[in-house]
């Protein structure tokens, strides 16, 4: 994760900072390793905790501007939204972006001020606690859910230079695996949240082949997950795709 990291995300998450959006998606099927590429361990970090490392570190760079940092973390079940910092708060409502200086806002979701590295991987820590699993014939503890991690950076000069103010957003998200019900031995609560993973995934594609080929209508709206990402998928954002793949035979036909 470190290389991949090294070589090709270090740039979107300095550019964050620099009042960029951004937006780095961990996909592929269940059990391929998305969400330890994305959350990794003590001995092998993943995405999340060096990012975090990367924007405190980055933003030492800037010593004439002030920083000021808001997270949220929340899962998209079902199309349902929730707020697994406060898993009480669920089916929460998304304000268009046009409405809220280019960031896509979720009605009602926790956001924590954070300002270090720790603050960040202790909230994200409490997040995981709270999403959504289950059991498959492909994977034991397969995540039911995407999650979508984001650091909101806002800063201005120190000066108070009029106009001099700045707001993006960092995206990382883990994708649920695509999977196959057959394969997965989904049946009941398993295949409808299989059929709804799949469905948003296949949104997320339309929409990323409508924005490479800059024709037709980009159908945002046709699911929460895209919808929230908008600003961070088209504009002035950068974006990166981790593809995870298994090395199981039996995967083979969905690998390539």
């Amino acid at each position: 994760t470190d290389q991949v990291y090294g070589s090709v995300l270090s740039e979107i998450v300095q550019s964050t900072v620099d009042g960029y959006n951004g937006c780095i998606f961990a996909y592929g099927q269940t059990s391929s390793g998305k969400t330890f590429t994305m959350t990794g361990s003590a001995a092998s970090p993943g995405v999340i905790p060096l990012a975090a490392n990367e924007v405190f570190s980055h933003v030492r760079k800037y010593p004439s501007r002030e920083f000021f940092f808001r997270l949220s973390y929340i899962e998209i079940y079902n199309e349902v939204v929730i707020d697994l910092l406060d898993p009480t708060k669920t089916g929460l409502q998304i304000r268009s972006s046009e409405q809220t200086s280019g960031v896509v806002k979720i009605m009602g979701v926790t956001e924590k001020v954070v300002t270090s590295v720790s603050e960040v991987m202790a909230t994200v820590g409490m997040g995981e606690s709270h999403r959504s699993t289950g059991s498959t014939d492909m994977n034991e503890k397969s995540s039911r859910s995407h999650t979508i991690f984001r650091l909101v950076v806002e800063s201005r000069s120190k000066d108070g230079a009029s106009g001099d103010y700045r707001v993006s957003s960092l995206n990382l998200v883990d994708l649920a695996g695509s999977e196959s019900a057959s394969k997965a031995g989904s049946d009941g609560q398993r295949r409808t949240e299989g059929s709804y993973i799949n469905k948003s995934l296949l949104t997320l594609a339309t929409v990323i082949q409508r924005l490479i080929s800059a024709s037709g209508h980009v159908p945002y709206r046709d699911s929460k997950l895209t919808r929230i990402l908008e600003p961070a998928l088209g504009g002035n954002s950068r974006t990166a795709v981790i593809c995870t793949v298994t090395p199981a035979m039996q995967h083979f036909s969905e690998s390539l």
